[in-house]
């Protein structure tokens, strides 16, 4: 999950990235569920990203479709945290202010290709 802020530093909402993490020793692996959550300040919320989350399940490079109800649930779930003002959307550290010196990071390249063709218009 992230804190995002906009210009002049102001907090403007969390941003839920759904994701499945594998510890491998002192190594990650992040596979990305596609389907995110924007909550906005005032806790309302919204799925992001659910169109392509749909053409991604049953795919055999992503998720079946008993695994895609599991991940709209666990999304739920964090919604629900999200409404009730539970932690972390309890406005902990919606506050914090960066450092002056330090510099936006640049955006790293987009990917060369995905495993699904674009659909059509």
């Amino acid at each position: 999950m992230f804190w995002f802020f906009g210009r002049r530093q102001k907090f403007a909402g969390w941003y839920v990235n759904l994701e499945h993490r594998t510890h491998h020793g002192e190594d990650i692996d992040v596979a990305d569920h596609e389907l995110d959550i924007t909550v906005a300040a005032d806790r309302s919320w919204r799925w992001k990203d659910e169109r392509s989350f749909a053409e991604k399940t049953g795919h055999p490079a992503y998720w079946s479709a008993k695994e895609a109800g599991a991940i709209r649930a666990e999304g739920e779930r964090v919604a629900r945290l999200a409404e009730s003002g539970a932690f972390p959307f309890d406005g902990s550290w919606c506050d914090f202010k960066p450092p002056s010196h330090w510099p936006t990071p640049p955006r790293g390249p987009a990917p060369a290709h995905t495993v699904l063709r674009p659909s059509g218009p």
